[in-house]
């Protein structure tokens, strides 16, 4: 192999090219006293040289300030990111809330930050992009708005899932030496307080599953009516067993069904809950299984099958399905229920707060709290803190159990 070599500052900067190419390539040596090479790009040995200097000093630069020799784009290191956090989910490694991350990442923040370098990204462009970031989620929030304003902006909750996001993509650019310590930005953390979703009473409660019972027929396409057969028995399932809706229900298969029985032989239905605080038990209602043998009829698969049959097999299949056989999307049921509550003119309640599905799993709290349940015992059914209920709902102990703050025994005392 032949090749030309001519240096440029003495054990510091050599420009050289290889079999006689017309391309010139630089060696740099680093403060490491490792040796970088690159190509220039360039066929004029001045303009190379020059390219090469360039690189060097600010190289030097950066070696200074602790700043990384090289860097990268921000979408480029997003899906790094991204691909890190499919596969350890792939594998079993991961948590349920990788899936909410790589929605954040791509919705919000590859559309914001991916055209930056991952090492530009400081304290102003954190601002901008908090601005940016709020009214587009309150744009999508068009339904939740009264009167003149929004009744919700960004909560504690969602800016810790946002935060956490780009906390992967910068750990993702650290690990890859693309940043370093010293210019990562410290993020932003002032999301409105989280306020409960207005839960149902239990008449509205009552008008809600009245409604669905019949509402799909008037559905004026197949899919529509389809996808609101299903959400009857989502709302039904939400609402008896507390479980999120999003992530933690809609990505519930059959094997993650289980039968309990007790030392009374009492039999229990235990579903198997991979949610944002780790792996949870459930114990659902027990209504809760006729609403499971109404979506495995739904089911073309699987309605030949008893209820009993298909958990005992442990089928690796969503929970909601249509009758066409296609899994429904937790954006498709949402946009359904949103729908509903305004036809209902259930959209918010009589304290102000919006609804959503995820009332659902607040008037599950609420119910099971005025019934007397243990608020430790709820905690843990729920995958949630004490401190969290005690925040949402305890507020309403004084009316649930107004008889009891006044000393009035019940008729069974």
């Amino acid at each position: 192999m032949s090749q030309k070599s001519f240096t440029i500052l003495e054990n510091k900067v050599t420009l050289y090219n290889r079999d006689g190419g017309s391309i010139w390539h630089a060696r740099i040596k680093l403060k490491t006293g490792e040796w970088w090479r690159f190509s220039t790009k360039q066929t004029d040995f001045e303009e190379a040289k020059e390219v090469a200097l360039k690189e060097y000093y600010t190289t030097d630069y950066k070696h200074k300030n602790n700043l990384p020799k090289n860097t990268r784009k921000f979408k480029s290191v997003a899906n790094y990111s991204i691909k890190r956090m499919e596969d350890e989910l792939a594998h079993g490694g991961g948590k349920s809330v990788f899936k909410d991350y790589i929605r954040v990442i791509n919705d919000y923040l590859i559309p914001f930050f991916g055209k930056y370098d991952i090492a530009s990204i400081n304290m102003e462009l954190l601002y901008k992009y908090s601005v940016w970031r709020d009214e587009k989620i309150k744009g999508n929030r068009k339904a939740a708005k009264v009167g003149d304003r929004y009744v919700a902006a960004v909560t504690q909750s969602t800016l810790n899932t946002h935060n956490s996001a780009l906390n992967r993509v910068f750990d993702e650019a650290l690990l890859r030496g693309w940043i370093t310590n010293s210019i990562r930005p410290t993020l932003l953390n002032k999301g409105k307080k989280s306020e409960s979703r207005g839960a149902f009473t239990d008449e509205e409660y009552k008008v809600l599953y009245t409604k669905l019972r019949t509402w799909w027929k008037t559905a004026h396409t197949q899919e529509s009516r389809e996808q609101r057969q299903v959400l009857r028995e989502y709302v039904l399932f939400l609402a008896n067993t507390g479980i999120r809706h999003g992530t933690e229900a809609i990505n519930l298969k059959w094997k993650n069904l289980e039968y309990f029985i007790d030392k009374d032989d009492q039999r229990y239905l235990v579903i198997n809950v991979d949610g944002k605080r780790g792996k949870r038990e459930a114990i659902a209602r027990q209504n809760t299984t006729d609403y499971l043998e109404r979506l495995k009829n739904l089911n073309p698969t699987l309605k030949k099958l008893t209820l009993d049959q298909i958990i005992d097999k442990r089928i690796n299949t969503t929970l909601f399905v249509s009758q066409s056989g296609k899994r429904i999307s937790s954006d498709g049921l949402r946009g359904s229920f949103r729908q509903l509550l305004r036809e209902l003119d259930f959209e918010t309640g009589a304290d102000g707060r919006r609804r959503s599905l995820y009332s659902l799993r607040h008037t599950y709290a609420t119910f099971a709290l005025r019934d007397g349940r243990d608020i430790h015992k709820l905690a843990l059914q729920m995958g949630t803190s004490v401190k969290m209920l005690e925040q949402f709902y305890s507020k309403l102990s004084p009316r649930m159990n107004a008889a009891e703050h006044a000393g009035i025994r019940s008729k069974q005392g």
